[in-house]
């Protein structure tokens, strides 16, 4: 079946949209400039290789085939200690394939152009297929995702304070520390998808087959998400690529250690007792059934009052709360000044408190913003008049408020059905379909390894206006 896919388009100023700036760039894709790197001298790569082993030794991780993380990731469960039931409520997501590199560094934020599998800084080439191949990978991930409730997007990264997680398609294994062979990684692995902003690698610069490399993405996002290899060669997890269609488990499968130990065990045990993990039914109940999401957030600042007069020198909380009716919606707090946008700051962390310190003297607008994965868009403000007074009673002084100021807008989401828009406004999408490419010819073996074998703040953004006025809420 064919995939159309409705494109979120929403590109903000300091969002890893595209390729780095300062990075080389020579041609496009979808539009947008693709980061290219000058291939690797031997003394380089043998540089990074050594990089890498340093950096795994020093951490103590454990190389599991394409899975590398802490001892505590592979840990058997406790026999003595009963299973409980899953009691973490569903929630929304979204993909971000990144076919454009850019400058990436060590940590485990996506949105940041982070990667738990760099120590330090590195240039990351981008993709350098032609755009239907792309195409071809992102209607495989994509349809493999359909059912859950989960974004896939590939044109423009999401807004930044949207969580979200990152496959990085291009480069080569090299290129990070890896030997040659290997066709993907995952090195911020986390049991049940607790962090939403991992980032992983798939390989596209080791191979050109579409099919092998749409299924390796696929294997490393849900390794991020916390499944484990499996048997059955007709399996997304199963640790051996080659061409062809696969899909997830619908049953409890045994687990296959061939290329290394499995991760998250206690986890699949919730699903399926031990020693077996169902796909289907940890990506349903890590992000719930597929469908679309019409209602904002809701957000209310609960201190300081509106208005507020404040006295200069005064230290300034602001204390909100934000609900939705999915989990895994993002916000962040935008501080205007004389309709002027000063900073703005994503709650990475889903913090709702800030300390502001204290502001010179003028009239503020704090505002606490939120969104969802289908772009829906809520918020909160209040004035503060410091070292002012505020106008007297019947003064106009609303100067015109935009709603989606430094977001893009709302509703630019796709409501992950192939079927259109679920949000409030499609501008600014476009669709996409692909089919089979045809691709033969690849050597078959690990999803990471080709030959079997184990390899092993803030964002601070400017932008848009604001009128001073009181609070509202939408």
């Amino acid at each position: 079946m064919r995939l159309a896919l409705v494109l979120l388009s929403l590109g903000l100023v300091g969002a890893p949209t595209v390729a780095a700036a300062d990075a080389p760039i020579g041609r496009t894709l979808f539009g947008n400039p693709v980061t290219e790197v000058p291939e690797l001298s031997d003394d380089e790569i043998a540089a990074r290789r050594a990089d890498f082993e340093a950096m795994v030794e020093e951490r103590g991780w454990i190389v599991a085939d394409d899975v590398i993380g802490p001892p505590e990731l592979f840990a058997d469960p406790d026999p003595d200690a009963a299973v409980a039931a899953w009691d973490f409520e569903p929630h929304r997501g979204t993909m971000f394939l990144n076919f454009y590199g850019g400058e990436m560094s060590g940590g485990n934020n996506s949105a940041l152009m982070q990667s738990s599998c760099f120590n330090g800084k590195i240039t990351y080439p981008g993709y350098k297929g032609t755009e239907a191949a792309a195409l071809a990978m992102i209607e495989i991930f994509a349809s493999r995702m359909e059912p859950y409730g989960i974004r896939v997007v590939y044109e423009k990264a999401p807004p930044p304070e949207l969580p979200y997680q990152m496959v990085m398609m291009g480069g080569r294994p090299t290129d990070v520390g890896l030997p040659n062979g290997v066709l993907g990684v995952s090195c911020s692995s986390d049991c049940g998808d607790r962090w939403w902003r991992d980032t992983t690698l798939a390989f596209t610069g080791a191979s050109s087959n579409s099919s092998l490399m749409g299924t390796t993405a696929l294997q490393e996002a849900a390794h991020a998400f916390g499944l484990a290899h499996i048997d059955g060669q007709q399996h997304i997890m199963y640790p051996y690529a080659s061409s062809g269609t696969k899909v997830w488990s619908t049953e409890c499968t045994p687990y296959n250690a061939a290329t290394g130990p499995i991760n998250c065990k206690g986890t699949h045990d919730v699903f399926c007792g031990g020693d077996a993990q169902n796909d289907d039914a940890e990506l349903m109940a890590y992000f719930g059934p597929n469908s679309p999401d019409t209602v904002a957030p809701t957000v209310t600042i609960l201190s300081p009052e509106d208005p507020s007069i404040i006295t200069p020198g005064e230290n300034i909380v602001v204390e909100a709360e934000v609900t939705d009716d999915h989990e895994g919606a993002g916000w962040k707090i935008m501080i205007y000044k004389d309709a002027i946008l000063l900073d703005e700051s994503p709650a990475f962390t889903s913090e709702t408190k800030w300390a502001l310190g204290s502001l010179p003297m003028g009239t503020y607008v704090v505002r606490v913003q939120a969104i969802d994965h289908d772009r829906n868009i809520g918020y909160d403000e209040v004035t503060l008049y410091v070292g002012t007074e505020p106008p007297a009673a019947g003064t106009d002084t609303d100067a015109g408020t935009d709603t989606d100021a430094g977001t893009g807008g709302t509703g630019d989401g796709t409501g992950g059905t192939g079927e259109g828009s679920a949000g409030t406004s499609a501008a600014g999408t476009g669709s996409a379909t692909a089919g089979d490419t045809g691709e033969t010819g690849e050597p078959e073996g690990c999803a990471c390894s080709t030959d079997g074998r184990a390899p092993t703040s803030a964002l601070w953004l400017l932008g848009g206006l604001l009128g001073l006025a009181a609070r509202r809420r939408r």
